[in-house]
């Protein structure tokens, strides 16, 4: 074989071996275009059926009144009960698997008020029972009820088991919280009801879900809403970091109305869950999910959104109203009530 056939044969082989290059490289990129092309057709297919905690896009489990699993005082905590409700008070009664003589607190808030003061403080029984009583406020509305377990806040003996700033806690209800610039960690469990409407519910246990793009600049939301009684119910799903501050808000064509909004944070998957009552007077409105940036966000959500939104992109950023350059997230979902 003449010494040009070969040179010819080895061009003819590197070029082959580029275009198969090339031709896996441009896979690579459409699969991530599908991909994120995906994420983004699904942040826009909003619905308005399943309940948000029920079936298979369900938040949280009902949190039944068991025995732990784990032994008392181990890393892995676990807390359950359930919430009775009367006239004058809101009454926890749970079992947990933190030590004797931990300290937790119970706290009452109503939506869309500025109420504060409905607590109660109990510690840990030897057999891992407690019972908390707050004061029922006497105003009508949604009410949000949470048990809390801050390790930073206990004695020594009891600090020391889950470390500094409970960085050794493990399982479903630890939750971060920032203090002084610091991320720490604590364990929560909590209800939601309508005092009016409901007498008795169980605490909620979660169940964490953290998309492989969690606290990517690249926000998606996908929610699901559905209207039970005279509320509507929103739960998504979304990438954003934990602790981030969400609001809801319904928009209503050509008009202002106050008094139908919801704020809430951001779960450690980047769920999150708020409910809205009904308008009765209009027949067609939004309902506008919301994420704004700001000075008073968390040190990593900082980081990674930048404190005007600057890092911020997808389909579902807008331009801010009252900052030059400044983004935030915005998904909206139409309403059209049937009744």
């Amino acid at each position: 074989m003449s010494k040009h056939m070969i040179t010819k044969i080895g061009w003819n082989l590197l070029c082959a071996f580029l275009i198969l290059t090339m031709l896996a490289a441009c896979s690579r990129e459409k699969a991530s275009t599908r991909s994120m092309a995906q994420h983004e057709a699904e942040a826009r297919a909003y619905t308005v059926t399943g309940n948000p905690n029920q079936g298979a896009s369900s938040l949280d489990e009902r949190a039944a009144n068991h025995t732990p699993v784990h032994q008392q005082s181990s890393s892995y905590v676990e807390i359950s009960g359930g919430v009775s409700i009367d006239k004058n008070t809101v009454k926890v009664t749970g079992h947990s698997n933190l030590p004797a003589g931990a300290r937790i607190k119970g706290n009452l808030a109503v939506k869309n008020s500025l109420l504060t003061g409905y607590t109660d403080e109990t510690t840990i029984q030897k057999d891992g029972s407690f019972v908390l009583q707050v004061q029922r406020p006497g105003i009508q509305g949604s009410m949000d009820l949470t048990v809390l377990f801050r390790p930073d806040d206990q004695d020594n003996e009891i600090r020391n088991l889950y470390g500094s700033g409970g960085n050794k806690l493990e399982g479903p209800y630890v939750y971060q919280y920032e203090e002084n610039k610091q991320l720490l960690h604590e364990v929560r469990i909590g209800a939601e009801f309508d005092p009016e409407q409901e007498r008795n519910t169980p605490l909620v246990k979660p169940v964490w879900n953290k998309p492989k793009d969690y606290g990517g600049p690249q926000v998606w939301i996908k929610p699901d809403v559905k209207q039970e009684g005279n509320y509507y119910h929103v739960y998504a799903r979304s990438n954003l970091l934990e602790g981030s501050d969400v609001k809801l808000t319904i928009d209503f064509p050509g008009r202002w109305q106050f008094g139908y909004d919801d704020q809430t944070q951001v779960m450690p998957d980047g769920s999150f869950s708020m409910r809205v009552k009904k308008p009765s007077l209009a027949n067609r409105y939004t309902i506008v999910i919301s994420f704004e940036p700001n000075e008073d966000m968390w040190t990593n959500a900082k980081q990674a959104y930048g404190t005007q939104g600057e890092r911020l992109s997808g389909p579902l950023v807008k331009s801010a109203d009252d900052k030059e350059g400044s983004k935030q997230i915005e998904a909206r979902i139409p309403i059209q009530p049937k009744s």
